[in-house]
């Protein structure tokens, strides 16, 4: 498959505002007062939100059923375990390490299933981030990290980078992003909906009424993180795509900064200047 410069450059801007869309939505499943409950009812919203597109355009071809069913499978597990991670330790802690495992895991997988050569450039600049973002949940001098918190983290992140091979090849053998976005999301949607209700039975209604207005809102995050993350996927290789959806990171410290009011922090900050530069270092070794 032939990737142009420009497509490539184009997926790289996209992708970024899909990882600004996915920290805007880790930060409403942080607020929500009951994590599944509130999942399933935003990915609810966002089949209503995707609705026309399972009407106006033709089926998908059996072929992608494949990476479909695979692809819910694999966000199911990630959310049972971001979830599991969450209740085990602060976002702080545990969203770099979830997110940022990912894009190295990603270029592994890539590598062997979709055939995606990568140069010294852009591995190095693929360890350099990838260290960057792991870094972000280092404990500070005198803390103590919290292995059980960890381990869940790391686990999501291996389901983040198998999905997100999973899903580029899906969206390119359905040459339609939004379309394979669109049934994604009702698999998705389908499967948290059963274990929330089969989890939370009798509080299942109330439950997910309290959860419905920071759902209505984190829905929109949902499928414009998701979606844009197809398209960039169908216009660039992989591997450093998904390191570039992992600047959620940083976009997510200054949320919570802003929003959390947590501090930001010079530690913080030199590592934002570490993680650019090895983009930087991935987007010259695309270019070579």
């Amino acid at each position: 498959m032939s990737l142009s410069g420009h497509g490539v450059g184009l997926g790289a801007l996209i992708m970024l505002i899909s990882a600004v869309f996915h920290a805007f939505m880790t930060l409403s499943t942080k607020q929500a007062k009951d994590m599944l409950v509130f999942r399933a009812v935003s990915m609810g919203f966002s089949v209503l939100w995707l609705s026309p597109v399972l009407f106006l355009f033709p089926f998908p071809p059996w072929g992608v059923w494949r990476y479909l069913i695979l692809g819910s499978i694999l966000v199911w597990a990630y959310n049972m375990l971001m979830i599991a991670a969450f209740k085990r330790g602060d976002m702080n802690l545990v969203y770099p390490v979830m997110r940022g495992a990912a894009p190295a895991l990603a270029a592994f997988i890539a590598f062997f299933t979709l055939k995606e050569g990568l140069s010294v450039i852009t591995l190095t600049g693929l360890a350099i981030a990838s260290l960057a973002l792991i870094a972000f949940a280092w404990p500070e001098k005198g803390g103590a990290p919290k292995m059980a918190a960890l381990g869940f983290a790391l686990c999501a992140a291996t389901m983040t980078a198998s999905y997100s091979v999973n899903d580029a090849a899906g969206a390119r053998l359905a040459q339609s992003p939004i379309l394979y976005t669109a049934w994604f999301f009702v698999l998705c949607a389908l499967s948290l909906s059963a274990t929330a209700v089969w989890m939370r039975r009798d509080s299942w209604r109330e439950t997910a009424r309290g959860e419905m207005k920071l759902a209505f809102r984190a829905s929109f995050f949902n499928v414009g993180t998701y979606g844009s993350a197809m398209i960039a996927y169908s216009m660039a290789p992989v591997a450093p795509m998904a390191a570039l959806r992992e600047t959620s990171i940083v976009f997510g410290a200054v949320l919570a900064a802003l929003v959390l009011k947590e501090p930001l922090g010079r530690r913080r900050i030199m590592l934002a200047c570490l993680l650019a530069s090895g983009l930087v270092l991935l987007q010259v070794g695309l270019h070579l």
